[in-house]
């Protein structure tokens, strides 16, 4: 299994994001979810700290900043 953002985990939305994201470029939020599949992660479900809603990223669209939030910082 290749290494993984955990749940809750803090990331930042990295400046060379799809064009289609740059509007998120170096924000921060954290990891809701993980699309995996035998083993092979695809993207993450991340709720930004500015942002209502949960948005996805592909997995080389986010970049961990190694703090650890838990479930109650989101809800």
């Amino acid at each position: 299994m290749e290494n993984r953002i955990g749940f809750y985990q803090e990331v930042k939305i990295s400046p060379d994001c799809k064009e289609k994201n740059k509007k998120y470029a170096d924000k921060r939020g954290g990891v809701m979810g993980i699309s995996e599949e035998d083993g092979i992660i695809y993207g993450y479900s991340i709720k930004l700290y500015d942002e209502e809603y949960l948005l996805s990223f592909d997995k080389d669209e986010v970049i961990p900043t190694g703090k650890q939030l838990i479930q109650d910082d989101f809800y």
